[in-house]
């Protein structure tokens, strides 16, 4: 005797999730825990899911969601960052990696480009793959080494790299992101700035004409030098891999980049040590001083800027290292210390660096002056008899 249902072509309920396998499938299930509750379509079918059973768990108000083409959530509900980068990762597939402002974040830098919707992927130049949603591919010829992000406070996640979790996913970590280096991520966010912040472009973005000529180029490389500098001050990098990766790049897109690698060779590891680099270059009177090295006969002192045959010392008062918590009296502590040793200390201010560069170039011009007619005569006073 046959069922009235099937003969039409429906199914009981129950049965029809039995031969559905279910919704959602156990084993799709367990493949998208590995990789924090996302799956793609091509895994759900190698999981035993039928197509049918796919667009049952997508169905509005059902328990997935779609997140890209291709890619699902097994939730519904808002996507954390750490499930939108995964979502990027699934859809470029598993050799590609993020870069770009969405890295420099993943690392811990405070100076990058701000991340955006936008999160950039690296994929090699043969990948037939283009943007989708949230997802910009870029292609390179210089494929790095991956290197891990953990999203999680799970000590779960720490896993050694020859452990597979599931076969269908074989490089997924829950709450683990493979991105490029951090080398590499600070060096794309600088040269590729099509998505970043109009302050990060050298060149206007407007559409009926600029009104700040030059200004565009100046914020720029105020970010650039702030962002490089911030790698290497917290050793996330150093000079050398800079110059590696600045001389790699695009020539027309690194000249900021180049720019501020050679303030960092010079020894700057700031951008207002940067700006106060630009005024002692322009002076014809100063000579380039020693940045950032240690102070002659003086021990646990790293000033800024510093003229030894001058004992002249200036020193870039930024909030960020001489304004908060103890800071201010370990400065005046070394400062006292310093004058006790005969060394003239002359503290500039970012703000007065970037309102009145004429004046603050000239009254660390009159102080170089100073120091050599005062050394003179104390050099005077003890040959005399």
């Amino acid at each position: 005797m046959s069922c009235p249902q099937i003969a039409r072509g429906g199914w009981p309920g129950p049965y029809r999730w039995r031969r559905l396998g279910g919704v959602p499938h156990e084993r799709a299930r367990r493949l998208a825990r590995v990789q924090d509750g996302l799956i793609t379509r091509k895994q759900t079918l190698a999981a035993g899911m039928s197509p049918a059973a796919l667009v049952h768990a997508l169905r509005p108000g059902g328990p997935w969601q779609r997140v890209l083409r291709g890619v699902f959530a097994t939730f519904t509900g808002p996507l954390s960052p750490l499930h939108r980068l995964r979502a990027a990762r699934l859809y470029a597939g598993d050799d590609a990696l993020v870069t770009g402002a969405w890295a420099c974040w993943m690392a811990g830098l405070g100076y990058g480009p701000p991340p955006g919707d936008g999160i950039e992927v690296l994929v090699a130049r043969d990948v037939r793959l283009h943007g989708t949603g949230f997802v910009v591919v870029r292609r390179t010829v210089r494929m790095p080494a991956a290197s891990g992000w953990i999203g999680l406070d799970d000590a779960d996640a720490l896993l050694p790299p020859h452990v597979v979790l599931d076969e269908l996913a074989p490089r997924a970590r829950p709450g683990e992101i493979l991105m490029v280096p951090t080398v590499r991520a600070v060096v794309d966010a600088v040269t590729v700035t099509e998505h970043a912040p109009p302050d990060w472009s050298p060149e206007c973005r407007c559409r009926h004409g600029c009104r700040e000529p030059g200004a565009h180029r100046t914020r720029a490389l105020r970010n650039v030098r702030a962002l490089m500098c911030e790698a290497v001050q917290r050793r996330k990098t150093g000079p050398a891999a800079l110059r590696t990766e600045v001389d790699a790049a695009w020539p027309r897109r690194s000249e900021l980049a180049k720019v501020a690698l050679a303030d960092i060779e010079a020894g700057c590891r700031s951008a207002p040590e940067c700006e106060l680099r630009d005024l002692v270059r322009g002076s014809r009177i100063l000579p380039e001083p020693r940045w950032n090295h240690p102070l002659p006969g003086v021990r646990g002192i790293v000033p800024d800027a510093c003229w030894p045959e001058r004992r002249l010392i200036v020193e870039v008062d930024s909030r960020a290292f001489h304004g908060f918590g103890d800071a201010p009296e370990r400065t005046e502590h070394r400062r006292a210390r310093l004058a006790a040793l005969g060394w003239v200390v002359l503290p500039v201010s970012p703000a007065r660096l970037r309102t009145d560069p004429g004046g603050v170039l000239a009254q660390i011009e009159a102080a170089y002056l100073a120091t050599h007619g005062a050394l003179s005569a104390a050099r005077a006073a003890q040959r005399a008899p």
